[in-house]
Order: C-alpha cells, then structure tokens, then sequence
C-alpha cells in the first residue's frame, strides 16, 4: 500500500464507519486533511495516526 495514499471523505468514512456530516465535522474538529482546489482529501497515514491518538487519549 502506498504511504502517502489520499482518502475521499466517502472513503475515510467508510473505513471510519460514520455519516457523512459525522467525517465533514471530524475534518472541522481537527482530523488532519488537505484541500486540492474545493475538494477534501485525507492522507491515509496521518488518518491513521489521528485515529490512535484519539483511542490513546480516549483510555487514559
């Protein structure tokens, strides 16, 4: 898989397994992701990161 892969938010929502308004508000809330020109786009690995950032923070 390639490490710098970049995600639709249809994409990172499917893996994620929410909504759409739930993904375009985690993007608001700070997961990381680019804009190429009026579209969204999230980098798979700093997904990754994000998601065991969160699970790290969520436990502790």
């Amino acid at each position: 898989m390639e490490t710098n892969q970049l995600l639709t938010i249809d994409e990172a929502r499917k893996i994620l397994k929410v909504g759409r308004n739930t993904m375009y508000g985690l993007v608001q809330q700070g997961l990381p992701s680019i804009r190429v020109g009026r579209q969204i786009r999230i980098p798979l690995h700093a997904m990754n990161n994000w998601i065991n950032q969160t699970a790290k923070s969520s436990n502790a």
